[in-house]
């Protein structure tokens, strides 16, 4: 019973705050998931449909701001990609000798990530735009992402920023781009890890509720919040979520 409470407490929570700065939620609430439920397989699995409807309601909500042609590339990528993961974990569940996907454990990706949003903000060449072509590959990384490790969203959130976009663009596009491939992500684990929707809707329609007002809530927040104080806040949040994921590799291997 506490766990459920600290479960809705924290989707509530998180999909205010992936509404007010774009980002961080999904990230934090995987964070929180991976301490309650045990099954890592499981914690991705759930907290994609969670996600899924973060994402929707935010689409929905800003939906006048939505980056069509970004949003169109990004689709282009993200079905291949997501593909090539389904193709990339039966070619290990063959290697490794295994009947179910759920009996495999990736973690590598987390601190590469991690890595790589930090180079991005702070180590790369300043000065030349982000191409939009770019999203067609970005969104095929990120259909590989989403599936290992859960939360895409720090991967491709740098390239928003870095585009000409105002504070409602970001969170709009960003979201349905990821709503794309959370929904994608689901026939792999129903398949291939054996999960089953249904028989977790205990644990999933409360949550969603949550996601659904914490989002509802967090959208009268951010018309308050000034254009140059978001970017602060999107990058701060950006760095502090990068520094996790390194660092949750490197406490393991001391």
């Amino acid at each position: 019973m506490i766990e459920s409470l600290i479960l809705i407490l924290a989707a509530f929570l998180t999909s205010m705050l992936s509404a007010i700065i774009g980002m961080g939620g999904g990230v934090t609430l995987l964070g929180i998931m991976a301490v309650m439920i045990p099954e890592g397989y499981m914690v991705v699995a759930l907290h994609g449909v969670i996600q899924l409807v973060s994402n929707v309601t935010r689409t929905v909500v800003y939906r006048t701001h939505l980056h069509g042609s970004i949003f169109k590339q990004f689709v282009t990528g993200v079905i291949p990609g997501l593909l090539l993961s389904a193709l990339m974990i039966v070619g290990l569940m063959q290697w490794i000798g295994v009947e179910s996907a759920s009996e495999i454990k990736i973690d590598f990706l987390k601190p590469l990530i991690g890595v790589y949003i930090l180079w991005f903000l702070f180590l790369r060449k300043k000065g030349k735009p982000v191409a939009e072509n770019a999203f067609v590959w970005l969104g095929g990384l990120s259909g590989l992402v989403t599936v290992f490790i859960g939360a895409a969203g720090p991967l491709i959130a740098p390239f928003f920023i870095n585009k000409d976009m105002t504070k409602e663009n970001v969170i709009a596009t960003k979201a349905a781009c990821q709503s794309v491939g959370h929904l994608g992500k689901m026939p792999i684990f129903i398949f291939l890890f054996g999960v089953n929707y249904f028989s977790e809707l205990s644990v999933l329609l409360p949550l969603v509720v949550a996601v659904y007002i914490g989002t509802t809530l967090g959208k009268r927040m951010l018309g308050k919040l000034p254009e140059s104080t978001f970017r602060i806040l999107f990058k701060v949040v950006l760095t502090l979520i990068a520094i996790r994921l390194i660092a949750i590799e490197l406490f393991q291997l001391i």
